[in-house]
């Protein structure tokens, strides 16, 4: 009997030590394909072996500087697995300026009375990752998207595309499900290509599909190669948006004179062209009212470009990956041309100044220089201090005045001031009981506004200052990601929960310093539906601007109150400007943050060719934008005391 209860004993702790929940993978990046200053998704994979019923948790991800192992900030999202569960988890992060030490932990959660789970445990599995090394801010991130076989990265990696030994980095997503299910998952990247992948609903989901467009709004190059891909092409989400119509396949047995002089095929004067077999096959593409032609003629368009956004689409009639374009010497050539001349959106371009930029550290610096008296413990005390000085001065005065012995003015002095001290004491006291512990809120943001796809992209600069140290809660929602504008290594890092719901947690908040967080989110909006006045308003096409005043949305036009024709250098204009609004054109303009929006230098002059069109202008009535968006929270809608600097992408016709 005894022998059996042993062996049963035996069993059962053997089965309980392998119950246990492990992180199977991890994956940085693209391949840890990153850029710092930048988002770059995390991918972790875990799974419950033999777990005796439903695991309650949740995933941790602690960002750490790599030298002094100091945690800068930390992420986390429910986990639910149930017995033989595996499960795929993604994690936005934003990299700071540092080498990181990304530390990994599975902890056993638990639902207290008020709902709130705390972890109950040492964490049950650790996993950890030193960020590999960066790539440069200048060189340029290829994410490609492509059936096995693809030679881009044979072609083109990490090489030197010009001058300024700006190089390609080459890295492939292993398939379409693999593609960001948010648009902050590709901020990292500068240009994406796509080859001979179905694009239907049922392979890339309507979040994968608005993760993309909405990337290339911010500033994105989506590059489609052609050829083959005419059937992938033809009804996907993606056509709608090139800059040509796609007629019909066709075959070609020379090669173009445009293509042969532009990329040097070597071929003999004799041949003429002649493939010797190999035909060249090609998409006949029409014109779109928004399409460049960047090569091509009048009769066949062989790569086109239209902006979108502050981003832009490429459409390759021909088959990168096909002969001719895949002998080495000519690929070479090919991506390197189209890589250095148009890889790159003028925006992204312009972020080889990032490094240099000072501008989070000036708006940082601009709300420090406001005084927090709309607090209301902070407004007690600027009344109440100096009453208190004035009061004990005249108390000292009068008891000295009596006093002959120094011994009884001192005792006199210190009494009373001992006095007053306990009297504020108690009255700071019952003011921080009964006076309500309000979070005063101020803000900048630049609200990016995209009527031909009825969205906007919003980055918020948000100040927070409290009643009393206090920590708080920000509710967010899941389109929205969150980052603090500087990180404290002293006080204890925030948690950014990324899950349902999303919000900032463990938020440190001051009455004295403010806590400023930059939040970004995409979300609908319908300009024609939205009655905002925009003031201080400019038109820019090119390097021509126009100042328009006020302007009315809302409307089915837009109604200028004045207008005249002036040359603007930098962006945004000082002109009407004063106070608050004037010193933060100041900035982005010393910064160079939107001098993108001019025609870039360098950029290829098209003859008859349609150019960027966008309105840029200020408003203060942003809480009146966002109390129509339904999926927006409340939360998210407090702003106060604040300017919000507007850019609107405009086509020909609404000018």
């Amino acid at each position: 009997m005894r022998m059996i209860i042993a062996l049963f004993l035996a069993f059962f702790s053997a089965s309980v030590a392998f119950c246990t929940v492990t992180i199977e993978d991890a994956t940085f990046g693209f391949n840890n394909g990153y850029k710092t200053g930048k988002w770059t998704p995390l991918s972790v994979t875990v799974r419950s072996q033999n777990e005796p019923s439903t695991f309650s948790g949740e995933l941790t991800v602690e960002i750490r500087n790599v030298f002094s192992d100091q945690p800068i900030y930390r992420y986390a999202t429910p986990l639910r697995l149930s017995k033989t569960d595996r499960k795929h988890k993604t994690f936005y992060i934003h990299c700071p300026k540092t080498t990181l030490n990304l530390a990994i932990q599975i902890v056993r959660t638990e639902k207290s009375d008020q709902e709130i789970e705390t972890p109950i445990s040492e964490p049950l599995a650790m996993h950890e990752i030193v960020s590999p090394t960066p790539i440069a801010r200048k060189d340029y991130f290829v994410l490609v998207l492509a059936p096995s076989g693809d030679k881009i990265q044979k072609l083109i990696d990490k090489k030197q595309l010009d001058d300024e030994d700006t190089q390609a980095h080459i890295r492939y997503l292993p398939s379409s499900s693999a593609l960001p299910k948010k648009w902050i998952g590709y901020d990292a990247v500068d240009v994406m290509v796509i080859r001979e992948i179905s694009l239907t609903h049922r392979n890339i989901s309507k979040s994968q599909q608005a993760a993309l467009l909405e990337w290339v709004q911010r500033g994105g190059t989506l590059i489609v190669s052609g050829s083959s891909n005419f059937p992938y092409l033809k009804g996907s989400f993606i056509e709608q948006h090139l800059p040509v119509k796609m007629i019909h396949e066709m075959t070609i047995d020379k090669i173009p004179p445009a293509l042969r002089q532009q990329f040097g095929f070597n071929i003999s004067p004799t041949d003429k062209g002649n493939l010797g077999g190999s035909p060249f096959k090609s998409i006949h593409f029409e014109p779109k009212p928004e399409c460049h032609t960047l090569l091509g003629t009048d009769k066949q368009i062989y790569i086109a470009k239209r902006h979108f956004g502050s981003g832009q689409i490429i459409s390759l009639a021909f088959d990168y990956n096909a002969p001719p374009f895949s002998d080495q010497q000519v690929g070479e050539t090919f991506w390197r041309w189209l890589l250095a001349k148009h890889g790159k959106s003028p925006k992204l371009l312009s972020e080889r100044y990032a490094p240099f930029r000072q501008h989070e550290e000036k708006i940082h610096k601009q709300f420090l220089s406001k005084m927090p008296i709309q607090i209301p413990l902070i407004r007690l005390l600027a009344v109440a201090l100096p009453l208190y000085l004035l009061s004990l001065g005249g108390i000292t005065f009068y008891f000295g005045r009596h006093n002959t012995s120094l011994k009884k003015r001192f005792s006199g002095y210190w009494m009373s001031g001992l006095i007053f001290v306990f009297v504020s004491v108690i009255v700071i006291g019952v003011a921080r009981a009964v006076l309500p512990k309000k979070t005063a809120t101020e803000h900048f943001s630049i609200l990016s506004i995209y009527p031909k796809r009825k969205n906007a992209h919003i980055q918020s600069y948000v100040s927070f200052r409290a009643a009393a140290h206090t920590k708080t809660q920000i509710p967010l929602t899941q389109n929205t990601v969150i980052r603090p504008l500087k990180y404290n290594s002293i006080t204890k890092p925030s948690q950014f929960f990324q899950g349902k719901p999303d919000e900032l947690q463990e938020g440190t908040i001051e009455p004295w310093s403010p806590s400023i967080y930059i939040k970004e989110t995409f979300f609908p909006l319908d300009i024609q539906k939205t009655e905002i006045t925009l003031e201080n308003t400019w038109s820019i096409i090119g390097n021509t601007s126009t100042y328009l005043g006020t302007v009315s949305l809302g409307s089915n036009n837009m109604s200028p109150s004045a207008a005249s024709s002036e040359t603007i250098r930098k962006i945004p204009s000082l002109k009407g400007l004063d106070g608050t609004r004037k010193e933060l054109a100041k900035i982005l303009q010393q910064e160079g943050l939107l001098q993108y929006l001019l025609h870039a230098k360098g950029e290829l002059k098209i003859d008859n060719a349609p150019q960027r069109k966008v309105l840029i202008s200020w408003t203060a009535q942003l809480d009146q934008v966002l109390a129509g968006i339904p999926h927006l929270s409340t939360s998210e809608r407090i702003y106060s005391n604040g300017e919000t600097l507007v850019i609107i992408y405009l086509d020909e016709k609404d000018l």
